[in-house]
């Protein structure tokens, strides 16, 4: 006879790598805030925190940094109520299609990014997007991060700034198909 927890909930996995759907019929908590520390470099990549299943409880694993990818963008994992059950999608690496637009090219490296304190979720389905440096009438200006509403058929694709030669490339934020 299956338990009172077994009926609650069902964990699913489909293993690609490290990549798990988890499935479960209760709710998770509210995100956790987080302090964002400095990054090691401009150009990487804040995984948020999450809640995890662990087949008995929730339980929380702590955001962190992680080096970028070339030609590709980190998108973050996220809970979504999907027929009658939250459904975790796991973080993931995605290649950039979309065209990048160049917003600038600048001879001086951006600052390290400023630690950001990340307040919790507006609700299950959004994701943070990072602070970042932008180039502004000729110096480096901080735009602070905040939270963005996942779209079920696009992926954000954060600012970020790309060495080539002895300059700096700045590539503004945009959504992208999946």
């Amino acid at each position: 006879m299956p338990t009172r927890a077994a009926l609650l909930f069902c964990v699913c996995v489909m293993v690609v790598g490290v990549v798990s759907a988890q499935s479960v019929v209760v709710a998770p908590p509210p995100p956790r805030a987080e302090v964002v520390p400095a990054a090691p470099a401009p150009n990487w990549y804040w995984v948020n925190g999450h809640w995890n299943w662990n087949g008995a409880r929730y339980t929380w694993i702590k955001g962190h940094w992680v080096e970028p990818r070339p030609n590709q963008v980190y998108v973050q994992g996220y809970w979504r109520h999907e027929g009658g059950r939250w459904v975790f999608h796991p973080g993931r690496w995605e290649s950039i299609r979309a065209p990048m637009s160049v917003a600038a090219t600048v001879p001086v490296a951006p600052p390290p990014p400023r630690a950001e304190v990340i307040s919790p979720a507006p609700g299950p389905s959004y994701f943070w997007v990072n602070g970042h440096w932008r180039w502004e009438n000729g110096a480096h200006v901080w735009v602070r991060g905040h939270w963005e509403a996942s779209r079920q058929s696009e992926i954000w694709v954060p600012a970020h700034w790309i060495q080539r030669g002895a300059g700096w490339v700045y590539v503004g934020g945009h959504w992208q198909p999946r």
